[in-house]
């Protein structure tokens, strides 16, 4: 399902592009524009801009530009359509999709099909729990009551390779929407042929941020080997294990909310909730992803992450601190919870209670420890040896963190540990490599200019539409004068005269937007960056429009006298009293 194109416009009017950036990048008011230190490359001056009325970035240093969906995939590193989500997410809005002919096979499934067969299989689980006194009594067992389950929405896949199956596979087009949803998988070599994928299983329905069920996690009961204590659904059209957190929905509600607490496991989240600790989340059976600490940080300062103290706990501390590195800019910050050898979050809470817990959390161990701490005990720190070998272990990490206080301090701290000047130190490492690989700007740059006059009369006619695309209600459409012209990109301007007459509120951002992924996004993209965007009376840009148009009638006289002159002996009537008014009209000039 392609997402409607009429959406797309839409979203792009409804989002604010300085709120989005503001999230990531801090910003400050210049005139009716906002600066900031460019995200994509070192700067010590700002040189980055965002225009709120056009809803459009332009870097004057290394030429980045775009829109919200631009932003969003340059710099948060998201796909296309994980772009869109966000920003619907953010405005509060619905996916619309395109509607396609015929009936959705297996293969091709309506979102709102998805949502709806997961949201009757969370009532189905629900109700099987209810019905299983094991079930209840694991539940039990495990100290949760009833009433965290329910608000959980805890289920109970029953034993048996289809009773889902046969509760919402009635027909085959039910079927196929049981596969996109991850719910049931095909038997092998037995095509059209399915079994249930969760089977006594405690079933933990997974939210996303506006509560719908995306996917289930499942907690075996029984004690085959064979299975897996823990299974998730797969990935889906609507579930994505690298963007989602478990928790997240019930932790984002929270208005005061000021620092998360990141955990391993569905039951440390709904322990930890049970008993008061109410900004928690999980990562559903993956490694903490930048996309994970990228939304986490675009609501809190301060992210805290509990794990075992344990060799495995250990090395995923130290998967999270890689990943956190360069989101650390000014005013975020990350700690560190081991918790005793054999326990997690969801024992530990009910053998020590939410305050002795809480104290764990106010001790936890900053960032900046952990990272020297873990590279000094691969080194022998007594010896000369040891010490340069703690600068070029600490050396990749270090250069991962954006400018700013947290990374001088860093810097400084390698410095006082090492005993080399901070002077000689920068001298010795930084260099013309630090800015960070992922932070490079990856989007195509173009040609500046600087002056309207360097462009064609087209080109200055399309930059002119952008920025003003109301005028293009004083041009006649359709055109025949301009339809005339083989001039390179003409096509163009004709398309962006008929769309702006339709959509003369559009921003320059959402103009572009329509053009992505067609021939003129490259051409259309490198005229949008013409600084007229970022001046406010310097251009007189109706009187650039028109003053292009009017040149460009002109020489279609010109040309069009050409080739009536030419064609003399087989004019029509018609044509006979056009080429009699060119004359003319050329005659007094």
């Amino acid at each position: 399902m392609r997402i409607a194109r009429h959406f797309i416009d839409e979203l792009i009017t409804r989002v604010d592009i300085v709120d989005l950036i503001d999230s990531y990048v801090s910003l400050r008011k210049a005139g009716r524009n906002f600066m900031a230190l460019c995200p994509f490359h070192n700067e010590k001056t700002p040189s980055f801009t965002i225009n709120p009325d056009k809803q459009f970035y332009y870097c004057f240093g290394c030429g980045a530009h775009g829109n919200a969906i631009g932003f969003l995939m340059d710099y948060a590193h998201l796909n296309y359509v994980e772009a869109l989500h966000e920003l619907a997410s953010r405005a509060g809005m619905d996916i619309v999709y395109e509607q396609t002919e015929g009936t959705p096979t297996s293969n091709t499934v309506a979102f709102d099909e998805l949502y709806q067969i997961i949201a009757q299989a969370a009532h189905y689980y629900r109700q099987q729990l209810r019905q299983s006194q094991a079930a209840i009594n694991y539940l039990k067992n495990r100290g949760l009551t009833g009433e965290i389950a329910r608000d959980f929405g805890l289920g109970y896949a029953p034993p048996g390779w289809d009773n889902l199956l046969k509760i919402l596979g009635t027909n085959s087009l039910k079927q196929g929407q049981l596969v996109k949803a991850g719910l049931i998988k095909e038997k092998s070599n037995q095509s059209g042929q399915y079994y249930d994928r969760f089977r006594d299983r405690i079933m933990f329905p997974i939210l996303d941020v506006r509560g719908r069920v995306i996917a289930f996690g499942g907690r075996k009961l029984g004690t085959s080997e064979h299975e897996p204590k823990y299974l998730n659904s797969p990935e889906t059209p609507l579930f994505q294990k690298s963007r989602e957190l478990y928790g997240w929905y019930f932790a984002g509600k929270i208005r005061s909310l000021q620092k998360i607490i990141v955990v391993e496991g569905y039951m440390d989240v709904v322990a930890l909730m049970q008993y008061g600790i109410t900004n928690v989340v999980a990562t559903l059976g993956t490694a903490t992803t930048h996309q994970h600490l990228t939304q986490l940080f675009r609501r809190v300062p301060e992210i805290i992450f509990g794990f075992d103290g344990d060799q495995a706990g250990q090395k995923a501390a130290w998967r999270a601190l890689e990943t956190a590195l360069s989101l650390l800019k000014e005013g975020r910050q990350v700690r560190f919870v081991f918790l005793p050898q054999g326990s997690d979050p969801d024992t530990l809470i009910r053998q020590e209670g939410t305050e002795n817990f809480n104290t764990r959390l106010v001790n936890a161990m900053p960032l900046s420890k952990f990272l020297f701490d873990t590279l000094m005990q691969q080194i022998d720190m007594t010896s000369i040896d040891g010490r340069a070998r703690l600068v070029e272990l600490a050396k990749p990490l270090l250069k991962q963190l954006p400018p700013g206080p947290y990374c001088d301090l860093m810097w400084q701290k390698l410095s006082e540990l090492t005993g080399i000047h901070l002077g000689n130190l920068a001298t010795l490492i930084i260099q013309k490599d630090t800015v960070p690989k992922h932070k490079q700007p990856t989007i195509k740059t173009s040609q500046k200019v600087t002056n309207l006059k360097e462009l064609s009369l087209v080109h200055k006619a399309i930059v002119c539409l952008l920025h003003e695309p109301v005028l293009s209600q004083s041009v006649d459409y359709p055109n025949e004068k301009l339809s005339f012209f083989k001039q390179l990109d003409i096509k163009l301007l004709l398309e962006l005269i008929e769309f702006t007459r339709h959509n003369p509120q559009l921003s320059l951002g959402a103009i572009c937007e329509h053009w992505r992924g067609t021939e003129y996004e490259q051409i259309l993209n490198q005229l949008a960056v013409k600084n007229t965007h970022l001046t406010d009376n310097s251009v007189d840009i109706d009187k650039e429009f028109f003053d292009a148009i009017n040149r460009l009638y002109k020489e279609y006289a010109t040309q069009r006298l050409v080739f009536l002159t030419q064609k003399i002996t087989n004019l029509t009537a018609e044509e006979k009293q056009e080429l009699k008014l060119l004359s003319q009209h050329r005659g007094q000039n």
